[in-house]
């Protein structure tokens, strides 16, 4: 399944995404400490049912905004969300490869960037489309992230992302904060239920599926060891003026 598909099926999206919901408030005041001025073009990137947008559009009043995804279900559940407000457009966009025309002074994004296959050239892509002075500022998973469910597995392969280390995103050029969020749940089909919710049970590419067998070991590793999963969280924040990247 892509991670488009996963996306417009989360049909229970909100009721799951808590750690989201955290992570778009503290985002939000990031942003604001920036101070940044009156009447900003602001693009979103991934902007799924609108929790960045819920927790900053009030606080930047004159903004004018444009909130992609590239779900289509999402972008529909963020319309829904804000109404008829006329200073949000809305558009299908994949924030790996914007192709965008136009200069923005903010783009954002909150817990998108960890589907990118290369992140480092898709900040480079939204440093083009910054006017001058312009401000980038999002979060993404890091390394850590779901590190009791790795460790579940044993010897056996995680279908987990492979998420990028504190090295690699200060490499992009930004300032990077990290935070740890761990979360209690139930039992390992709690977890299971939770990730799949949320979109986020697409498996890494190349990865074979666990048998039945094995994943019941897995889970019974992972209830053992207390059920807990954490998300570790960068916080990325830079200035404008485009960079070369290598990969």
């Amino acid at each position: 399944m892509s991670i488009v598909q996963a996306f417009d099926r989360a049909a229970d999206y909100d009721a799951h995404a808590d750690v989201q919901r955290i992570v778009a408030a503290r985002l939000a005041d990031q942003v604001v400490a920036l101070a940044p001025p009156p009447g900003l073009r602001v693009l979103e990137i991934g902007c799924g049912t609108g929790f960045l947008g819920a927790a900053l559009i009030d606080r930047l009043p004159s903004a004018r905004w444009l909130m992609t995804d590239v779900a289509p279900a999402m972008l529909a559940r963020a319309r829904d969300r804000f109404g008829g407000r006329s200073a949000i457009d809305y558009a299908i966009l994949d924030g790996e490869a914007p192709g965008h025309a136009g200069s923005f002074d903010l783009i954002v994004s909150s817990l998108a960037a960890q589907w990118f296959a290369d992140l480092p050239a898709a900040i480079d892509r939204w440093r083009g489309l910054l006017a001058p002075g312009g401000q980038i500022a999002f979060t993404t998973l890091a390394a850590g992230s779901f590190a009791e469910w790795r460790a579940a597995h044993g010897d056996l392969s995680s279908g987990t992302a492979d998420y990028p280390t504190v090295e690699r995103l200060a490499a992009i050029g930004l300032d990077v904060a990290i935070e740890t969020l761990p979360v209690q749940h139930a039992d390992a089909h709690d977890f299971l239920r939770s990730v799949k919710a949320i979109g986020a049970a697409t498996p890494r590419p190349g990865h074979r599926p666990l048998t039945p067998a094995q994943l019941r070991t897995v889970m019974a590793r992972f209830d053992a060891a207390g059920a807990t999963a954490r998300y570790v969280v960068a916080t990325c924040i830079g200035g404008a003026g485009r960079q070369e990247t290598t990969t």
